[in-house]
């Protein structure tokens, strides 16, 4: 069955109407055949970081909107655009709002100063060869770096940030938009799509955090993910203990790790499939809708309930009409969802199913299976294979003692569940969680999306970045 006619899960409208939000992205891969490092975003001139204006820009060949007209042609602030290798061969497009729009102070002293005098908007860093501390956001399951600047300035907290002092740095996970490439392998067949978020704690999140330490000359930095960027940031942080040294804070913004009691339809259905069902109807490939403007999985769910089908994300995550800049959702649905492998959301499958069925909190990897071998008696992968156990092995997250962690939660959360974060805060070491916050009436979304977001949760995460510099 072809991918791309399957894979339009949810793609409807307010008003019920059905729309592909994204096509398949030909080409993209090409284009990104670079090493490490920064390319510059041309505005006609000969500038490396470009401010305002509409020009010159190469413009990716794709559906989505290109991160310069939300950062530069709408917002007004500087962007560079990276490129990150990881160790397994991915390429990570990653970009960077080195300043804000607001005057700077001259001198670390003068910083120092205000942020004592003034509180929130000024900062003082611990890194001594700085030049502004460092942040590294990570956006969620099926969306990408233009979450984090979808709103506008004074509500998107990547523009929040640069003004407030920091250097800001939007990663994208392996297969979205923005990362579509490979040193060696290509999207356009399966073995590019091999992966789960067990890969992006692996690789991803290390390879990010090396980079812009590197590029910042910074000793630590901070990071703040939302939804499957703090089941990534989670992962890593278990299994890899020197990546904790080099984090001064987590702020976790609706942590997607235990996910007994998620409520989302879209999950759950796709739960109740195994993996060999998934890629059975989806492919070992890609997941990201198609042209057709029909649904061939969910069209049912869209139809009995189109306020929840806006895209992708809202179908699997939740929508606040009431917290949401409905004149903006136009754009921002050209920009979610961002894609991911058909692999990886059978890896959230897995761990929706499994928790249920043993009615305990789970966060292990990918499972494999216990049948190492297909009727035919050829080998195949298996766990044993793998991980050399039956079982996958689980994260331990008692073992992140370090850094400090703050999370933030909702209570209308259909995908971080209140119950499962509960579950979470509890599995995680005494004192390791210096904050935590929830808020009542806030879904999955409302974190990044929300209009409200920079009043409600933003202030916090200034002081904390400036308490755990």
């Amino acid at each position: 069955m072809n991918v791309g006619r399957v894979a339009a899960l949810f793609a409807c409208l307010l008003q019920g109407a059905c729309l592909a939000l994204a096509v398949q992205p030909q080409g993209l891969a090409h284009r990104l055949h670079a090493p490490d490092g920064a390319r510059d975003i041309p505005d006609g001139s000969v500038t490396a970081k470009l401010r305002g204006g509409s020009g010159g820009g190469q413009r990716l060949k794709y559906a989505h909107r290109t991160m310069q007209e939300l950062v530069v042609d709408m917002a007004g602030f500087p962007l560079e655009e990276h490129f990150i290798s990881t160790a397994d061969g991915y390429v990570l497009g990653t970009y960077r709002i080195p300043s804000g729009q607001r005057p700077q102070h001259s001198s670390r002293q003068e910083d120092a100063a205000a942020a004592a005098a003034h509180g929130p908007g000024t900062i003082a860093s611990a890194n001594s060869s700085c030049a502004r501390p460092a942040v590294l956001l990570l956006h969620g399951l099926l969306d990408s770096s233009a979450a984090w600047v979808l709103n506008e300035p004074g509500q998107s907290l990547g523009f929040i940030l640069a003004d407030a002092g920091y250097d800001v740095w939007l990663g994208n996970s392996r297969g979205n938009a923005f990362s579509r490439n490979h040193t060696g392998l290509d999207p356009a067949y399966a073995p590019f799509w091999d992966f789960t978020w067990d890969d992006m704690a692996a690789y991803d999140v290390p390879a990010m955090v090396d980079y812009v330490l590197q590029q910042t000359g910074c000793a630590r930095l901070a990071f703040v993910g939302h939804s499957q960027g703090t089941t990534q940031a989670f992962g890593a942080l278990a299994a890899n203990p020197g990546l904790r040294d080099r984090l001064s804070l987590a702020v976790m913004l609706a942590p997607a790790v235990h996910m007994r009691f998620i409520q989302s339809p879209a999950l759950r259905v796709l739960a109740a499939m195994d993996a060999d069902t998934l890629f059975t109807l989806l492919g070992v490939s890609e997941f990201l809708p198609s042209r057709r403007a029909t649904a061939d999985i969910f069209g049912q769910l869209c139809r009995q309930t189109p306020a929840v089908c806006t895209s992708i994300i809202t179908a699997i995550a939740g929508f606040n009409a009431d917290n949401m800049n409905m004149t903006r959702l136009p754009m921002m649905v050209q920009y979610a969802p961002s894609g991911t492998s058909v692999k990886n959301l059978a890896h959230w499958a897995q761990a929706i199913r499994k928790s249920r069925q043993r009615q305990r909190p789970l966060f292990q990897q990918y499972d494999y299976g216990t049948v190492c071998n297909t009727p035919a008696g050829l080998p195949q992968t298996c766990n044993m294979r793998v991980y050399h156990s039956v079982e996958p092995p689980s994260y331990q997250l008692g073992d992140i003692r370090s850094p400090p962690l703050a999370v933030f939660y909702g209570g209308r959360d259909r995908l971080a569940d209140a119950a499962d974060v509960a579950t979470l805060l509890a599995a995680l070491p005494a004192g390791a969680v210096v904050y935590s916050q929830v808020e009542p009436s806030y879904e999955h979304i409302d974190f990044t999306w929300g209009i409200d977001a920079s009043t409600r949760v933003y202030p916090a995460v200034l002081d904390l970045l400036r308490m755990y510099p």
